[in-house]
Formats: C-alpha cells, structure tokens, sequence
C-alpha cells in the first residue's frame, strides 16, 4: 500500500538535472556516502544510511527529503517491517562501472567512486 504522506517525484530526464541541487549535494560529505551507498544497486533504511552519513537519524531524514526532492531516490515500504521505508537510487540516475570502479554521469558532473 503506497504511502500517502509521500509524494511522488517525477522522473527527471539527464538533460534536466538541477545543477545547483546536485552540486549542493556532491559538496556535504554526508550525503555523497549515502550516495555511494546506494550506488551498489540495493535499497536501504534510513537506518542504514544513518551509519553511512555518520549523521543523527533526524537529520539523515532531512537529507533524504531533499535527496528524493531532487530526484536522486526512489522510496518504497519495507515488505519485510512495514514501518520502514526503503531508500534507492532512482533508474534515472546513471551510474556507470568502469574498469577503474563506478560513476555518476550527470552530465555537467562526473562523480567517480
């Protein structure tokens, strides 16, 4: 059952990524971990994405709002603790492995993990 408390983020093309918010977001060392985390193709709590960004629980939910608002996460229930809710990466976010590990390609930035 979808939660109606959240709403749904549109799917943003490459082309129109807000520049000033992923760049907001590459710049704290918080959220990149939890960027980096995610890039691993699974979906994780808040919870775990807490230890990643070595943050508060209070605060790695700020930062997850805002990461969702700027398209980067998708969020859905936890099937197995229906008080949770899982964080991924939206399929829209382009991340890429190479030889030398993974990458983000936004377009305007290219973040190398």
């Amino acid at each position: 059952m979808p939660d109606a408390a959240l709403p749904l983020v549109p799917v943003p093309n490459i082309s129109s990524w807000d520049a000033d918010a992923i760049y907001k977001i590459l710049a704290d060392p918080a959220w990149r971990r939890m960027l980096t985390a995610l890039t691993g193709g699974g979906s994780l709590c808040a919870t775990s994405l807490k230890g990643h960004a070595r943050l508060r629980l209070d605060a790695t939910l700020k930062h997850l709002v805002l990461m969702r608002a700027a398209g980067l996460l998708a969020v859905k229930p936890d099937p197995q603790d229906g008080r949770r809710m899982l964080y991924s990466l939206m399929p829209s976010v382009p991340v890429a492995t190479t030889p030398t590990g993974r990458t983000v390609d936004f377009g305007f930035c290219l973040l190398r993990l």
